[in-house]
């Protein structure tokens, strides 16, 4: 199943990201492309706040993963500067998709390494503040996420 949902500013960009946050399950798997500057740090932060975390959520870009602790804990992954797979290993990435909810930033640099029922965000910058998600959802696990997301965009 897929869908867009536009945004129009940074707290448009969070709130959706707030809306998805209560229903994400442990083992869930959020992968995200996008420019940048398109706002993938910004929704990062609003799932964090729907999940109930705290803490300053910032952007991974040079300690490659940030985790926050929690009921269910959110491991924010970066990519971007990954140059190859092997260092995937090395931070035993496979091992933390067992558990908590996973988000990476530029999940495109290792498409292979996502698991198959992953969620796949893409955010498009369409103007300075608009934004365009297209969530794609691969299986039923996602049905609760789905309609949350269907939700907001009907409510904005």
């Amino acid at each position: 199943m897929s869908f867009d949902v536009a945004t129009h500013s940074e707290a448009d960009t969070i709130a959706l990201g707030k809306a998805l946050g209560p229903v994400l399950r442990d083992g869930d798997v959020l992968a995200l492309r996008g420019d940048l500057g398109a706002g993938k740090t910004h929704f990062v932060q609003g799932i964090a706040q729907g999940m109930g975390i705290d803490d300053v959520v910032v952007s991974p870009t040079f300690t490659i993963l940030n985790y926050y602790e929690n009921t269910i804990p959110l491991q924010h992954f970066d990519f971007y500067r990954l140059e190859e797979e092997y260092e995937l290993d090395d931070l035993g990435f496979d091992d933390y998709l067992e558990s908590g909810v996973t988000v990476i930033e530029w999940s495109e640099k290792f498409p292979d390494r996502l698991p198959d029922d992953a969620a796949v965000v893409t955010i498009e910058k369409t103007s300075p503040t608009d934004r365009l998600f297209h969530f794609d959802f691969h299986g039923s696990r996602w049905q609760a996420v789905e309609n949350e997301v269907k939700k907001y965009a009907l409510s904005h």
